[in-house]
């Protein structure tokens, strides 16, 4: 394979990732899946994405200070007309690693505790719940210092479900 058809293979495999996990990732996400794989080396995964990014196939956009990729429609377009060229052995091995990984990049999207400092003696702990990108259950706590904040974090990322299960059943429940 000459280095021109290499280059085009491994900008359709990100593609193929992109468009297989369907969340925006952040750079680290994007990075730690390629190198545990060993599916690029991170030199050729940055020059990789910039030239995706140049060339509008993948598009960069910042949401609470982040920056995230996803696959564009020209990038779902070119996967469409060359994704054939993709062997099936890579195929089966994006399915069978990244489900698992999409599953928790969309938990931890859509479950999210963070706290922030306040006063000198004050932090502020706020706990959400998002659906379809809408925040339908929000919760901020002030505390007073900062490893109160950081154990109640601690436990919202550890079992968000169940908390956020026990406050809505809590606050539905009859008067007794």
């Amino acid at each position: 394979m000459s280095n021109g058809n290499k280059i085009a293979q491994d900008k359709l495999k990100l593609l193929y990732i992109l468009n297989f996990i369907n969340v925006p990732l952040t750079n680290i996400e994007i990075t730690n899946f390629i190198l545990d794989n060993r599916i690029l080396d991170y030199f050729t995964l940055q020059g990789l994405l910039s030239d995706l990014c140049d060339s509008k196939f993948v598009v960069l956009n910042s949401k609470k200070g982040n920056e995230y990729y996803a696959i564009s429609e020209a990038g779902i377009a070119a996967l469409d007309m060359f994704g054939e060229i993709l062997p099936e052995y890579f195929k089966n091995e994006v399915k069978e690693n990244l489900s698992y990984l999409k599953k928790e990049i969309k938990k931890h999207r859509e479950l999210l505790g963070h706290y922030y400092k306040r006063k000198d003696d004050e932090f502020i702990v706020s706990l959400q719940v998002m659906e379809n990108e809408s925040v339908i259950f929000s919760l901020s706590i002030n505390v007073i210092d900062e490893a109160t904040a950081k154990n109640i974090c601690k436990k919202w990322d550890s079992n968000p479900e169940e908390i956020f299960s026990n406050i809505v059943k809590t606050l539905t429940s009859e008067l007794n």
